[in-house]
């Protein structure tokens, strides 16, 4: 007869977890969790970015869109030089900011579906102005309406006057060389709170950024090229001097470097 004897138990029951099982289970979770919060603003920023591309693409569609209604002629890239056809008009009396207005009177509001968002990256922390500023032909300089800026050496651009092709307006698509390797828009930094005009550095190699790329985007820039395609660039600078040289309170900021030289070499059409 065997003696041994078993534990009872009573019908229906199921064992539960032991003590060392449920801090195994925590600690895994715990893990976990640790691992999200990690990769979390890494997504985030992967899904600004992705947006940031969108919007450029959007614009180079749009100002291509033009071209071809207009039997090749771009439209303008400044934002009031030319009122009838800069993509931005912003000419009028008294300026002192950029607001919806503006963007709905320049051409480029017929081809993006007339959707504000376009204009402005997610990483550009200025907020929206008020419902109520939406129609005021000028804005407080802190509720900025648009982020991007084209490249000021296509067009009838401002391009001559900062060491450019002189005399010589990119103003056709059989003038670029390179339409691929021509940078069309990216995100600028002008610390008046709105931007003026079109994007551009001088040419001439001495290191002087005319107009600043903005300095939201960790380690890279965001850009989109004239054949419609698009590029995240990472740049060569660290996030303290991107941040230092990008911010600066004025104009004609003095930084040569390797990314002066890659920028350069991508804004003039043919120069190089």
């Amino acid at each position: 007869k065997n003696l041994t004897s078993r534990p009872s138990v009573s019908p229906g029951f199921t064992p539960g977890f032991t003590l060392v099982e449920l801090l195994a289970v925590v600690a895994i979770i715990a893990i976990i969790v640790s691992l999200l919060l990690i990769a979390l603003p890494q997504v985030q920023r992967q899904s600004r970015s992705t947006l940031c591309l969108t919007n450029q693409r959007q614009l180079s569609v749009g100002f291509m869109m033009y071209y071809d209604d207009n039997a090749g002629r771009f439209m303008g890239v400044d934002t009031g030089i030319h009122p009838d056809w800069d993509w931005v008009n912003s000419s009028l009396p008294a300026f002192t900011g950029e607001s919806l207005v503006h963007l709905e009177r320049g051409a480029m509001w017929a081809y993006v579906g007339a959707v504000k968002d376009v204009y402005k990256s997610p990483f550009d922390p200025f907020p929206y102005p008020l419902e109520s500023q939406m129609n005021a032909a000028t804005a407080p300089t802190e509720t900025r309406v648009r982020t991007y800026a084209f490249n000021s050496f296509i067009s009838d651009g401002e391009g001559p006057q900062w060491n450019g092709p002189q005399n010589w307006q990119v103003n056709m698509l059989a003038k670029i060389p390179r339409p691929s390797d021509t940078i069309l828009t990216t995100l600028e930094y002008d610390h008046r709170g709105y931007n003026m005009n079109g994007f551009g550095i001088d040419m001439s190699g001495n290191g002087i950024w005319i107009d600043k790329i903005a300095p939201w985007h960790p380690q890279h820039w965001n850009f989109s090229m004239v054949d419609g395609s698009v590029l995240s660039q990472r740049y060569q600078a660290t996030t303290d001097q991107m941040e230092f040289f990008m911010t600066k309170q004025i104009n004609n900021v003095a930084w040569p470097g390797p990314d002066y030289e890659w920028l350069r070499r991508r804004l003039a059409p043919g120069m190089f």
